[in-house]
């Protein structure tokens, strides 16, 4: 996407989970064990929340990331080694 879209000055840039547990239903049977299961595979022992997403999108829409395209921001807290 980021070859085809480049020429028109458009950048593509994914932000990349481990999985954000703000986003399962409190509702949700199982939702205790599942969050476990996303924190425990962080190297930061916990996982990102909505405002961590938010904040991460802000900047890679921003100025600040006006290089970046073709390529993944990592928000796992480290469950996902590049």
């Amino acid at each position: 996407m980021g070859s085809e879209l480049g020429a028109h000055g458009i950048r593509a840039v994914t932000l990349q989970t481990g999985g954000v547990p703000e986003t399962i239903s409190q509702s949700f049977d199982g939702r205790e064990e599942i969050t476990e299961m996303i924190v425990d595979q962080t190297m930061l022992g916990r996982a990102a929340t909505l405002e961590d997403v938010g904040n991460v999108a802000a900047f890679a829409s921003s100025d600040y990331a006006r290089t970046m395209t073709a390529t993944a921001l990592n928000i796992s807290c480290g469950a996902i080694v590049d």
